[in-house]
């Protein structure tokens, strides 16, 4: 084999083992965001259940720092559930009992924050519903989002001008 071959042949094994690394350094960021999303919840995203759910569950992958759990009504409105943050404790499940009764509202919405110090930030929601006549919550927030007109103001039109100097 000549010299030239020899530095061919070197350069692309060269290149396909740098877009072997690309792809791994890829599929390696997209797969530790997934491992700060839990595996589960309770109640599980979307679900309708029979009776109001005595607490909220949630299981990681690997051990996060909960920093945030809070609950809301469908129209927004924040629901007490007594979560403070532990900045001491690292955990994979955590489990937070609903205090009372949950006000009437057509589906509840759990937003969480976690981090496990090395992979940054991460927030999620999930979203219940429960009752005899209740719907998935998915079901209601697309009706609500398809019933919405948007309205703008008669301002005239924009457009962008580009400096010709």
């Amino acid at each position: 084999m000549n010299l030239y071959a020899f530095q061919r042949k070197a350069g692309v094994l060269l290149f396909g083992a740098l877009l072997g690394l690309l792809a791994a350094t890829t599929s390696l960021a997209q797969h530790t965001h997934g491992i700060l999303t839990p595996g589960v919840t309770f109640p599980p995203d979307d679900s309708v259940l029979a009776e109001p759910p005595q607490m909220i569950t949630m299981s990681f992958r690997v051990d996060v720092r909960l920093l945030k759990l809070a609950l809301y009504t469908a129209d927004g409105e924040w629901i007490s559930i007594n979560f403070q943050y532990d900045p001491s404790r690292l955990s994979h499940s955590f489990v937070l009992p609903i205090p009372g009764e949950l006000p009437k509202s057509d589906y509840y919405t759990a937003r969480w924050s976690v981090t496990d110090g090395r992979r940054g930030l991460v927030n999620g929601e999930f979203n219940f519903a429960f009752g005899s006549g209740a719907i998935p919550p998915s079901e209601t927030i697309e009706s609500r989002v398809s019933d919405k007109v948007e309205v703008l103001p008669s301002t005239g039109s924009y457009r962008y001008q580009r400096d010709t100097n």
